[in-house]
């Protein structure tokens, strides 16, 4: 090696280091070594080397880092330093500063929880988003979901539940599906003036329609819309409203002959509307005297039977047919409303009755348990679960009440 002239200077990237021979005396030999001196964050630094051409790689490497703004490094230990070096060197194609690095890592160590490595997880990912997927906006992804579920034999009720939820949405946001996002949704749920009841019915079906997208391919798998979404609840509030024995002589005798047994069933057997809606003549037992509910039917799908009264099977035999619906309009809400308004009578001042969601039901559970006592046996027969029913259903009443509601009888009897 060719003599060096003590000191020397070295300079990378206008960033300057002093290389200086010293020696020292050891078992009466006199050892050379080399000194780098430089200046790192505002202190005098000083590393030792045994020769010139280690000495000099110090300072270059010393100068660079510098110029680069990464002094952070020259502070570690000479293990650590490689790991750190080699760590920079990794992430400088991606342009990706090492401590954005490791907080996307520690995120995704957190979120994966042990389950899979960072690499298996990304390695998914692709493989799940390899296939582009096509596009669609929500309103046109709505007209294909509804025109499937009108093919598929779906009720009316849930049609019409369809149609309104996501063409509700669909108006909201004039966007492609695969732009969804569960703020956004979250956002919309909120804003609706609605009950939470509403919301929750609302929150299901566009669950529905994301999983939907997801199996015909217009959304990758996993993508889920109500992720932190609140879920709101289903439990009704405020007072359970149910009929009079007058009032529901006074139902009766206004409704027409085609919405009759929709309202002697949920007044008398305590069927759902949607379940009424599905029910086939073959499907009540005038012999035995009960009703089946297929599990396809129920809302529940869980097959019951329900026991038919005495009273229920005088209205319901004059109407019988062999086969075919029990109740064939598709409109009941139409005919519920117009035999409610028709039970009034301005000349005797009589005002007419308003029509109350689901009083059939709550009126016929409450009777049932009054007549009964046990509410167990009357929430099997409805489809319920004990709880439910004395959260939603039950209104307490009297056992007379409950045996004049079941008197009631069709007025040729």
């Amino acid at each position: 090696m060719k003599a060096q002239k003590s000191p020397v200077k070295i300079t990378e990237k206008g960033v300057s280091a002093i290389i200086r021979e010293a020696s020292k005396l050891k078992d009466g030999k006199t050892l050379k070594y080399f000194i780098v001196e430089y200046i790192l964050l505002g202190k005098r630094k000083q590393v030792w080397r045994s020769n010139f051409d280690e000495a000099r790689t110090v300072a270059s490497d010393a100068c660079v880092k510098v110029a680069n703004g990464d002094q952070s490094s020259l502070e570690l230990r000479n293990g650590a330093r490689i790991q750190y070096a080699g760590a920079i060197e990794a992430l400088l194609p991606f342009r990706v500063q090492i401590d954005t690095a490791c907080r996307e890592y520690a995120d995704a160590l957190k979120i994966l929880d042990g389950k899979a490595s960072i690499a298996e997880a990304c390695r998914e990912w692709v493989k799940r988003n390899a296939v582009t997927l096509p596009k669609i906006t929500l309103a046109d992804a709505g007209k294909q979901l509804q025109r499937q579920a009108i093919a598929d034999g779906k009720s009316c009720h849930r049609l019409k539940q369809l149609s309104v939820v996501i063409n509700r949405l669909a108006e909201s946001f004039n966007v492609q599906v695969d732009t969804v996002t569960p703020d956004l949704i979250s956002a919309y749920l909120s804003a609706l003036p609605m009950a939470e009841r509403s919301k929750r019915n609302h929150r299901d079906v566009i669950g529905f329609f994301n999983r939907w997208l997801v199996l015909r391919g217009y959304l990758s798998k996993g993508t889920d819309w109500l992720e932190g979404v609140q879920n709101y609840t289903a439990r009704k509030l405020g007072e359970i409203e149910i009929l009079t024995a007058d009032e529901m002589r006074r139902l009766i005798a206004a409704a027409d002959e085609k919405i009759l047994p929709l309202i002697v069933i949920g007044g008398f057997a305590g069927l759902r509307h949607a379940e009424i809606a599905r029910l086939e003549w073959q499907d009540i037992d005038f012999s035995e005297n009960y009703i089946e509910v297929k599990a396809q039917h129920a809302k529940t799908k869980t097959r019951r039977i329900v026991p038919m009264k005495p009273n229920l099977k005088a209205f319901l035999m004059p109407l019988a047919k062999k086969n075919g619906k029990v109740v064939s309009i598709v409109n009941t809400s139409k005919y519920l409303l117009k035999a409610a308004a028709a039970t009034g009578d301005t000349a005797k001042e009589i005002k007419p009755l308003t029509w109350r969601h689901n009083a059939l039901r709550h009126t016929y559970i409450s009777a049932r348990v009054a007549e009964s006592g046990d509410v167990a046996r009357a929430a099997d027969e409805a489809g319920n679960s004990p709880q439910v029913i004395r959260t939603n259903y039950l209104k307490r009443i009297r056992p007379a009440a409950a045996a004049e509601w079941f008197s009631i009888a069709p007025d040729h009897q």
